[in-house]
């Protein structure tokens, strides 16, 4: 699922040279870039999360531990609560039929 929610980023930025004369493009593509490894501060990324409606990194932070290992219990159980919100908000989401 997470893959899934990659490539499909990936495919919404466009090839990053597409873009190299919209300044939009580029920034979305920087936003991309930095939610998947690192957002440089907290006010790129509430601006990121603004502008282009992008998910938490923590989802991949939450997502690589799984896969690798948490480096904590506390880690762990952030990520369950990050997982449990998450699904809460799905789950009041609405539907269009």
């Amino acid at each position: 699922m997470i893959r899934a929610a990659c490539i499909s980023l990936v495919i919404a930025t466009g090839p990053v040279w597409a873009g190299a004369a919209d300044p939009l493009a580029q920034r979305r593509a920087q936003c991309v870039g930095w939610m998947m490894t690192a957002y440089p501060s907290g006010l790129e990324e509430v601006a990121c999360t603004n502008e282009f409606g992008l998910p938490s990194p923590f989802l991949f932070k939450c997502a690589s531990a799984q896969r690798n290992g948490f480096a904590d219990t506390t880690q762990q159980r952030a990520c369950q609560v990050f997982f449990a919100r998450a699904s809460q908000a799905a789950g009041d989401g609405y539907v269009q039929n």
